[in-house]
């Protein structure tokens, strides 16, 4: 049996809304912030094992500790830095890697400028000779962590991206 529904005059054959938008605003905000937090900690996660990979994995030969010194992280939410992760400093045969450390902050600032919106993950060795490390003598600087991030990518954010 079909259920007799009254209509106003005033609104026959139209559909009157009466969600309360502040609400619902409210509500998908808290929401977006949820999984914002709980992206940037999966970010977080990847960011950490990359340098990780990186840091062990290394096939170059670091003399002055320089290079896996500029190893490092930040993940940017509009543009802000909300996660770094810290370059640390390694020895190499006639060096401190002293200069690792403040190159991988300077690229990473750098790299900032770059992505003023979103929530991103940059991975870096900041020394200028990374890039020349990988593509000359064909050693591994970041080409393993990398791989590995593009993997644990897929695997930890299946759920929240698609």
């Amino acid at each position: 049996m079909a259920k007799k529904v009254s209509v106003h005059s005033k609104y026959k054959g139209i559909i009157v809304s009466k969600t309360e938008m502040r609400k619902l605003n409210t509500s998908l905000k808290a929401k977006m912030k949820d999984i914002a937090d709980l992206l940037i900690d999966q970010l977080s996660y990847i960011g950490e094992e990359c340098i990780r990979i990186a840091r062990e994995s290394g096939s170059y030969n670091d003399i002055t500790g320089n290079l896996r010194s500029s190893i490092g992280y930040v993940i940017l939410y509009d543009g802000k830095p909300v996660v770094s992760g810290a370059s640390k400093q390694y020895s190499g045969k006639k060096g401190e890697g002293e200069d690792g450390p403040p190159a991988a902050e300077a690229l990473l600032t750098s790299l900032q400028a770059k992505y003023p919106w979103g929530i991103v993950l940059i991975v870096c060795a900041g020394m200028k000779y990374a890039a020349y490390v990988e593509a000359v003598h064909h050693k591994d600087v970041l080409t393993s962590a990398e791989i590995k991030s593009e993997a644990l990518a897929k695997q930890l954010l299946k759920g929240l991206v698609e």
